[in-house]
């Protein structure tokens, strides 16, 4: 399901994987295009540069001479992994209605996906009694250790959607520091209803939007599943926090993990 082709992203990353379609930096992918050289490219594109310089010369006889203007690269693409962070509402709203193993279950599915495909997952959740995210599981492609720290999420009385945005955001940033060519998603599973502000006084719903936009402004792909509970569907701020980000909103009563992938993979 994640092999559905997507456009590749315009940010050329520093090596190579098997899932995403990606730019790459080096001089291995496939040649898709060119663009112009800077003075220490390599890995120059003959043909365009070739165009290039006979498009400058006209249509005059005499031989054209290659100028440096005219020096093309070569753009490749290549697949990438994927770093998914997921961000998991575990209040107490959420497992009323079981959600929170309906979220586990997910995140189990695409680990046996990522297995073979050199992705990683990492989860953030809420601190239980105290009113702050964690991390509960570190990035990794290991489904035991994920199973393990899954069992010990704890529940939360609040919601500090906020924060537990902010610190997914932290978390990829730092990973892609260490896996430079991965591309970064965070997929958010909530009910929508935030309650905590990332300072004390603040707006806990206007946070929640600033770190969607923080998250787009960072290039960082969003998938929100809305677990709204029953009849509160116009509260719930999952729509508006999927616009923010520019990712991709899906009710939750929607989700089946075949579905749940593909929409991964567009949204990556």
């Amino acid at each position: 399901m994640l092999d559905r082709p997507v456009s590749p992203d315009r940010l050329e990353r520093g090596a190579i994987g098997r899932r995403d379609r990606s730019l790459v930096a080096l001089r291995r992918g496939k040649y898709s295009r060119s663009r112009l050289a800077a003075r220490r490219d390599r890995d120059v594109a003959f043909d365009a540069t070739v165009r290039a310089a006979a498009a400058r010369a006209g249509r005059r006889a005499q031989p054209f001479v290659v100028a440096a203007e005219d020096v093309r690269r070569k753009v490749r693409e290549h697949r990438v992994p994927l770093e998914v962070c997921f961000v998991v509402d575990n209040s107490y709203s959420l497992h009323a209605d079981r959600l929170v193993e309906h979220v586990k279950g997910l995140v189990f599915r695409l680990l046996e996906d990522a297995a073979a495909r050199g992705d990683r997952v990492s989860v953030v959740a809420f601190k239980s009694g105290v009113a702050e995210a964690t991390l509960a599981l570190r990035p990794t492609r290991s489904l035991a250790l994920a199973t393990d720290c899954l069992q010990r999420v704890p529940l939360s009385g609040r919601t500090p959607l906020a924060g537990a945005l902010e610190l997914s955001r932290r978390v990829l940033r730092q990973e892609l520091h260490k896996r430079p060519n991965a591309r970064p998603l965070v997929v958010c599973v909530t009910d929508g209803l935030p309650n905590v502000p990332l300072r004390r006084g603040g707006d806990a719903l206007g946070d929640v939007l600033a770190e969607g936009r923080l998250l787009r402004r960072a290039r960082v792909g969003c998938v929100v599943v809305d677990a709204v509970p029953p009849g509160r569907a116009d509260e719930s701020c999952g729509p508006a926090l999927a616009e923010a980000a520019g990712g991709i909103h899906l009710p939750i009563s929607e989700v089946a993990p075949e579905v749940f992938l593909a929409v991964v993979g567009r949204a990556a």
